[in-house]
């Protein structure tokens, strides 16, 4: 298995599952790859209140990934660890 099982194409762009542990002492997006779930594991410094989580990660893959926030939104997920994220 490998991470790419994590990452569906979609017609605006492509699917990505994640797996967030949030109120990590440090950041990381991407930390690893889950393959029993299927999705890229990442850590959030910030706790899952009035989605400051879901937040942090978006302005992180977006860094991460060298594109706009604006390209990048949370599907499902908004109040679970398990996310999906448009890109």
């Amino acid at each position: 298995m490998s991470p790419s099982e994590a990452i569906k194409p979609h017609p605006r762009g492509c699917i990505v599952s994640f797996e967030i542990v949030p109120g990590c002492s440090r950041l990381a997006v991407p930390s690893g790859y889950n393959p029993w779930r299927r999705s890229i594991e990442a850590r959030l410094t910030e706790e899952p209140i009035k989605g400051k989580a879901n937040r942090q990660l978006l302005e992180e893959l977006a860094r991460t990934l060298g594109i706009s926030q604006q390209n990048v939104e949370v599907i499902s997920g908004q109040k679970s660890s398990k996310k999906t994220v448009l890109v």
